[in-house]
């Protein structure tokens, strides 16, 4: 069924946009505070990349058929189109089968990604039963104190009494070399009877020994108080809970190492220098840890990621054109300075992310990065990562900062893992790359295995290709129409942009005439309503939230007449004839049809609850003003729509308790 062009086929288009596609650190010593760096080396990648925006323009793609031959031709089953509605409309059910890119029915394993970078700030607290007689919660702490003297662990004569140790799988030692063991004095006042006036923090750094050298663990130890107090200012510190208890701190930041690896060696390490490792039991860890960083990548064939990633139109460009015109925040930036594809980034906020699919907690930079020597380098780290890290300059969670390391009743660290996971899932699937463990496309390295698991997570399917190409054809739909003229774009984006506005305000506004501006009026017809004495406005809401976004996605009006479409509406009389409903239905796009005296309607946008909810309510007003009748078969009708992203068949929102009327859980009047 096709519909009569109308001014809101382009809310619907812009629907489509806006709701369907509905970092690690290095440590300092200052207290809580975790700086972020870009460094140019293979690991030294961060979450809190600084990239600048860039200004992205579309491609205009043409909808005339070529004489010479098909269009297009559909990649999984060959069907041929003619033209761009035709393909945009097809569905082929070999999008299914097994070797297409969205190719993943339930229990099929995903390829599994590595951990790359880890930041955190745990804090023990001992239990009872491991203290001994006169000590308190700092006495870890003061364990590290004593031990890191004792045993001259900053290797001052070329030993540190400690040398090589065994734990998780590997040969660690300290990590002299970045200069990663050392102390300096802290902010935190002692208490009576401890001595000093600050409390000295001390930073033990680890290293794997392998053949590359970039499995490392940097822990950093403070002592945890209540009300702890500034020992120059005198001052609480506020960067602190004024509850905490007594206990240790320790900062970790770590490349190539899981968490459970982490502990590992944490302990471990305490046996070397004579500590006693039962501080550091996972048991008593306090719900004040926190995770500050955390990201994952895979490694891919450099002329595949060059392709279906970072070139022009590929995964990063498509993504950062698509999200900079519409709402939320993110940055595009890309590094080709000493070679092609040396690092390429697109962040986003949770608002920007979820237009793509979903909802998101946190922000994220979806990367590729290459040495900028692959050919010196060789191996494995010759060919680029691709690479999802939270990005805290876009987060919105918590202050950006920080999530609960456990929290069973809320969001903590593998909440935070699997949100990461899916958006890597989402990139590789959109760029068109297998989810399976695939060796001819991605290349095993030091730390990461090309290996598969069973995880439940939901692999999204690319967004922006079919919503920008419904956005594209619903605007020429509504807008290529012949008897347009400059004056008619001009005030019908004055109107949107200004609220209700009188006609002299809008003959200003479009610089013409007031005989121009009425007959503007008469050509929008049901877009706009007369408010007041010689003032008019939108007639809807729901269009005006949408529109402006759709005006910033087109450099030029005159685009807009380019390639006009047909289109005309099919439906019951009351569809047909100039009712509220009808002007309703053109005014947002609803497709109407009767099946059996039943009234189906087809909602072309994709909508939030809250704008299904005054979009249904809207339509349920103008049924009731075209008639009784017409409002029942309203009511009792079925409803297909897309809801968070999610296409919904024969919904039937409306029903009774009573004798209330409720739309979506909500009353509906």
């Amino acid at each position: 069924m096709s519909r009569e062009p109308d001014r809101d086929d382009l809310e619907n288009a812009t629907d489509d946009a806006f709701d369907v596609l509905e970092g690690a650190e290095t440590l300092s010593g200052a207290d809580d505070e975790i700086e972020t760096s870009i460094e140019q080396t293979e690991v030294r990648t961060t979450g809190a990349d600084e990239i600048d925006g860039v200004e992205l323009e579309f491609d205009e793609d043409k909808d005339d058929a070529d004489e010479s031959g098909p269009r297009a031709v559909c990649r999984f089953c060959q069907t041929e189109f003619n033209n761009r509605v035709s393909e945009r409309r097809h569905h082929s059910e070999d999008r299914c089968k097994e070797g297409s890119p969205a190719f993943r029915p339930d229990g099929r394993p995903l390829i599994d990604p590595q951990l790359h970078k880890f930041g955190a700030h745990f804090l023990f607290v001992p239990g009872l039963g491991d203290l001994r007689g006169g000590q308190d919660g700092l006495a870890p702490f003061f364990g590290i104190v004593s031990q890191f003297d004792e045993r001259c662990l900053q290797g001052e004569n070329g030993e540190d009494g400690v040398g090589t140790f065994e734990s998780a799988g590997d040969t660690w030692e300290l990590n002299h070399d970045e200069d990663k063991v050392k102390y300096w004095q802290g902010q935190i006042e002692t208490r009576p009877g401890d001595s000093g006036d600050a409390y000295y923090e001390y930073q033990i750094g680890v290293v794997a020994d392998d053949a590359v050298g970039r499995k490392r663990i940097n822990f950093q130890f403070r002592p945890s108080l209540p009300e702890a107090m500034n020992a120059k200012s005198g001052d609480r510190i506020q960067s602190m809970p004024a509850d905490l208890p007594e206990g240790i701190r320790v900062q970790v930041e770590s490349a190539n190492v899981e968490p459970d690896e982490i502990f590992d060696v944490l302990q471990d390490l305490m046996v070397e220098i004579d500590v006693d490792p039962e501080y550091f039991k996972i048991e008593n860890l306090h719900e004040h840890s926190r995770v500050t960083g955390l990201e994952l990548y895979v490694r891919a064939v450099r002329e595949i990621v060059e392709q279906q990633v970072i070139e022009t139109n590929a995964l990063l460009d498509r993504l950062s054109q698509f999200s900079s015109i519409r709402r939320g925040r993110g940055k595009y930036e890309w590094d080709n300075e000493e070679i092609i594809g040396h690092r390429h980034a697109v962040a986003m906020n949770d608002t920007s992310l979820e237009k793509l699919y979903g909802d998101h907690e946190i922000g994220k930079l979806l990367k590729s990065y290459l040495m900028k020597n692959p050919e010196k380098q060789g191996g494995p780290t010759a060919e680029p990562k691709i690479e999802v890290q939270w990005n805290k300059e876009y987060s919105d969670y918590l202050g950006g900062n920080a999530v609960p390391w456990n929290d069973p009743d809320g969001y903590d660290f593998d909440d935070l893992r699997d949100e990461l996971d899916t958006h890597l899932m989402f990139a590789l699937n959109a760029a068109e790359l297998p989810l399976r463990a695939d060796p001819s496309v991605y290349v095993a390295d030091e730390y990461w295995n090309v290996t598969e698991s069973d995880r439940d997570i939901t692999v999204h399917t690319d967004p922006t290709e079919q919503l920008k190409e419904a956005e594209e054809d619903l605007t020429r739909a509504q807008f290529a129409r012949d008897d347009l003229t400059a004056t008619d774009r001009a005030f019908i984006q004055a109107l949107a942009d200004g609220g209700p506005q009188h006609y002299e305000q809008l003959v200003e506004k479009t610089e013409t005439s007031s005989s121009s501006v009425y007959r503007s009026i008469d050509k929008w017809g049901s877009l706009v309503e007369k408010v007041g004495r010689g003032t008019y406005d939108m007639a809807d809401d729901v269009v005006r939230e949408k529109i402006e976004d759709v005006f910033a996605a087109l450099e030029d009006v005159t685009e807009w007449v380019e390639d006009g479409i047909d289109a005309i509406v099919d439906g019951s009389e009351e569809i047909a004839d100039d009712s509220p409903l009808a002007k309703w239905a053109r005014r947002h796009g609803a497709v109407f049809a009767e099946r059996y005296d039943e009234l189906e309607v087809e909602l072309n946008g994709s909508y939030s609850k809250y704008e299904l909810q005054k979009l249904l309510r809207s339509g349920l007003k103008a049924a009731e003003k075209t008639g009784a009748k017409t409002r029942a078969r309203f009511v009792d009708g079925t409803f297909s729509y897309r809801l968070g992203g999610d296409r919904r068949e024969n919904q039937e929102p409306f029903h009774y308790v009573g004798d209330r009327l409720f739309c979506l859980g909500n009353a509906a009047e």
